[in-house]
């Protein structure tokens, strides 16, 4: 009968019909070529902005982790002997109080070096001590005024005395191969590879600090690392906040193309 009121079973019923018969449209316009293919995209998007914030975080990570280990070293007391340190990534930048006499004639000048906006190189100068021989990073000094031009570097004297140094835990085969080469005593402008200045029995060097003989100061302060964790976890929620919006763009852009109603 016309106008003849539903009961409750009946408007439900309806109701379910109607529900049934929009997720029946839903999944054919969903399930075309062109829609599976913008979800794939999609999805393939969201995994790469997922895996760059899992990437910025873990680099977060380890910048905080390197930063405690940096702070502590940093307060701690000066060791007295090199051969103590088997894991120089815990011992980064903890202060060494060591003996020992400089060798003249084993001296490497690392490139690409800039000290308050000025080009230059840091001297490196093999030290040799009961505990073996290291590298020791005298400081900067300034480029010659061509590139033929040997910079001028103040002798060093090989008499033995107590230096005051910092150690780097950088492997110098890894983190300067290629990068320098050494000028011998006379300032001989032969180039030598770094495969040549193995002499070091650490894979670590030291920042010199001080030094007992005035002769042998720092050529140069050491700076400081920069302790800041940087901006490694804003951008691992940046990501996350990227990959939210594709996923909601990718739901709105459907819903606009296929101008379905609301449910």
């Amino acid at each position: 009968m016309l106008g003849a009121k539903r009961s409750p079973v009946e408007v439900l019923n309806l109701s379910r019909l109607r529900m049934k018969s929009v997720n029946s449209l839903l999944v054919k316009k969903f399930f075309t070529l062109a829609e599976i293919l913008k979800s794939l995209i999609a999805v393939a998007l969201i995994a790469l902005c997922l895996l760059a914030s899992n990437w910025q975080w873990d680099k977060g990570a380890v910048a905080t982790e390197r930063n405690a280990i940096i702070k502590t070293n940093l307060t701690k007391t000066p060791l007295e002997s090199l051969s103590g340190i088997t894991d120089p990534i815990s011992h980064q930048w903890l202060r060494v109080s060591i003996t020992g006499h400089f060798i003249s004639n084993k001296q490497t000048l690392v490139r690409n070096r800039y000290f308050q906006g000025v080009y230059g190189f840091e001297v490196l100068q093999l030290l040799q001590t009961i505990d073996g021989n290291i590298w020791i990073n005298r400081g900067w000094v300034k480029a010659g005024d061509t590139a033929e031009t040997a910079p001028v570097i103040p002798l060093i004297d090989t008499s033995e005395s107590r230096i005051l140094g910092r150690i780097r835990s950088e492997d110098l085969s890894r983190q300067l191969q290629g990068s320098f080469f050494a000028l011998p005593q006379k300032n001989s402008a032969a180039i030598a590879s770094a495969s040549q200045y193995k002499e070091s029995d650490f894979n670590f060097y030291l920042d010199l600090l001080d030094s007992e003989n005035p002769k042998n100061a720092p050529l140069t302060p050491i700076e400081l690392p920069d302790l800041s964790n940087g901006p490694h976890y804003a951008y691992a929620i940046q990501w996350l906040a990227f990959a939210t919006l594709i996923l909601l763009g990718r739901a709105l852009l459907f819903r606009e193309t296929q101008r379905l109603p609301l449910v």
